[in-house]
């Protein structure tokens, strides 16, 4: 009995629900991370769904700035189940597993257009199917999955390709206006959820002109309304960039050509790893300074890759679509205009993946049709059979990655395992110290200080929470020696010379720390905790005078804390200010009418 066209779509899209589920099952206990604090646990905007206006209104300096359409995603989570952990892991699964559907509708539909349906119709569902199961149970996806965050990638994944989905049925539709209409919106939402969007106009005229129109003549007559529409993106995607931090661009201090040669290095990793998807790599960490020496290979395969693309675009448009594919997905993000915050990450190669499987599967399929095997002979049984054991193996390797996301710990020592640099160092020593493994984690920082100046700077405080402050003062002395020149190192170091000073006073040394605490208010006058740090010191030298001044200067436009005033009482009282050191002890009492010190005080005040 023959099955109709409906029914195996349908029994492919099942396949694909059912090994989405079982490959990330494993996935949904798996613990908030790192970025998912500020954006889940500590993000107000998630906690109600209404009024619109503030559920589609993240921070603007948090990790979903210019975001909105993922924020509400995350206020519909809280909404159905709180802060439980595995709403948001089976709201990634399901969005991850949507992704692939479509991606399976579209090269369906695309082996049944004109220009290749000669050669690949007959096959048009087992290539989808393939294509799309390959792609989904991908190792290589697990970083967008599993890291609730970057629900970011995955959202702007089921956009971008349910846009261009749409887009395709349009063109062989009656009722093609809701089709455009259909693209467009979700192109909107898409622009909504991350920034890599902006290409998903770019791909859908060029996939137009390849796979549809005879030329860009005709495409713009007969879809103009559609791509006036999708440019519309565009503009949206203008206003939201300008609510994002300065973490990219051309201004955030990694050049342009820095950055390019690192991502001559980083595609070939990405390349390595969807072949060999092994040793994988939550933070890859900033760029490096690299020459052209260092990525020579790099370099020229990458050129290499595009001038193949080019070529192929011009003698054989339909395979130029997957290389035009590749690189315009991965553009946004791994091409010259610098991310300073990573070089790169796995979650990027989430969409360009799709290329170089579907290249992978069709180039299988056309192999074994030039060796004469046919659908039903043994060789392609055989064939059916390896591919089983691939997509079996890539979802048993993806199922292990899974189990390294079940920890932080885990996650990050495998980063310092597998592309160790400074910050892994650092973020792994973060999470041992918050253990209690505080010897592990200062073991850790000391690796990272070659390449990571801040980790001089965490050594020097861990050191000094440790009492080990003789250690913490060399470490502050050479971390603001390092930073001394750096644009931008003011903050850093001011906060550096307070935690220098307040170690200097523990040591006794009080006339350095008073030093330093000068050389921190010279940077920063107003800073209020300079201020009461160096009254404290100033207090127990007993020049009250200063003591006095610094303390005045730090309740300059806040409250004090029955301690702060209390001690300025004493500073008063010690000037012979005797009127106003009672008042600064009642304050003192009003703020914590148990304070025995400032009872005291008052008393001795009062009988004086």
């Amino acid at each position: 009995m023959k099955i109709s066209d409906k029914t195996r779509t349908f029994a492919g899209g099942c396949v694909i629900v059912l090994a989405g589920a079982v490959t990330y099952a494993n996935s949904l206990s798996g613990p908030l991370l790192f970025d998912d604090q500020s954006a889940i646990l500590d993000n107000p905007h998630i906690r109600h769904l209404r009024p619109l206006v503030e559920s589609l209104a993240p921070s603007h300096s948090g990790v979903l700035a210019s975001r909105p359409i993922v924020n509400f995603s995350f206020a519909i989570n809280y909404a159905i189940g709180g802060l439980s952990v595995r709403g948001y892991h089976i709201g990634n699964v399901i969005l991850h597993i949507l992704c692939a559907l479509l991606l399976f509708g579209i090269i369906g539909l695309t082996l049944r257009t004109p220009r290749v349906r000669d050669r690949l119709a007959p096959a048009a569902d087992g290539i989808a199917l393939a294509s799309a199961l390959i792609w989904m149970v991908h190792p290589l996806q697990t970083e967008a999955v599993d890291y609730v965050t970057q629900r970011t990638e995955l959202m702007m994944g089921m956009f971008y390709l349910l846009t261009l989905f749409c887009a395709i049925r349009a063109a062989a539709s009656r009722a093609s206006s809701r089709w455009h209409a259909a693209a467009i919106v979700s192109c909107l939402l898409g622009m909504g959820c991350k920034e890599s969007m902006v290409t998903a106009p770019v791909v859908v005229v060029l996939y137009d002109r390849i796979f549809l129109f005879d030329s860009m003549r005709d495409a713009w007559r007969r879809r103009k309304g559609l791509y006036a529409g999708l440019t519309l993106g565009w503009l949206e995607f203008a206003a939201l960039l300008t609510s994002r931090a300065n973490t990219v661009g051309f201004g955030s201090g990694v050049s342009a050509w820095t950055y390019l040669l690192n991502q001559a290095q980083m595609i070939v990793q990405y390349l390595k790893l969807t072949f060999w998807p092994r040793e994988l790599v939550l933070d890859y960490g900033p760029a490096r300074g690299l020459v052209l020496m260092d990525v020579l290979p790099h370099g020229i395969l990458m050129v290499a890759l595009l001038t193949l693309t080019g070529i192929a675009l011009v003698l054989k448009p339909t395979a130029g679509f997957l290389g035009a594919w590749f690189f315009i997905t991965l553009a946004p993000s791994s091409s010259f205009v610098p991310i300073v915050t990573e070089v790169g990450a796995e979650r990027r190669m989430y969409l360009p993946l799709a290329a170089v499987v579907v290249l992978a599967v069709i180039g299988a399929y056309l192999g074994l049709q030039r060796a004469g095997v046919t659908r039903r002979s043994l060789q392609m049984r055989g064939a059916v059979a390896a591919l089983a054991l691939v997509v079996v193996a890539l979802a048993y390797t993806t199922a292990l990655r899974n189990r390294e996301y079940a920890s932080s710990v885990t996650l990050l020592q495998t980063s310092v395992d597998r592309w160790p640099h400074g910050r892994a160092h650092v973020n792994l020593a973060a999470v041992l110290k918050e253990q209690g493994k505080i010897d592990e984690a200062i073991a850790h920082l000391r690796v990272a200080l070659p390449d990571n100046p801040q980790a001089q700077y965490v050594l020097g405080s861990d050191l000094y929470d440790v009492g080990r402050f003789d250690e913490a003062t060399r470490e502050l002395q050479a971390f603001i020696e390092r930073i001394n020149g750096y644009p931008g190192s003011t903050y850093q170091s001011v906060v550096a010379r307070n935690l220098l000073a307040l170690s200097l006073a523990q040591q006794g040394k009080r006339a350095q720390a008073v030093d330093e605490f000068r050389a921190a208010l010279r940077l920063d006058p107003g800073n209020a905790g300079l201020h009461g740090n160096l009254a404290f010191i100033l207090l127990q030298q007993n020049d009250f005078e200063g003591a006095r001044q610094h303390y005045e200067a730090y309740l300059t436009g806040q409250a004090g804390s029955a301690f702060v005033l209390t001690n300025l009482g004493m500073a008063l009282q010690a000037l012979g200010r005797i009127d106003e050191a009672k008042e600064r002890f009642r304050q003192a009492l009003a703020v914590d009418p148990k304070y025995v010190e400032a009872r005291i005080r008052l008393d001795r005040a009062s009988r004086q």
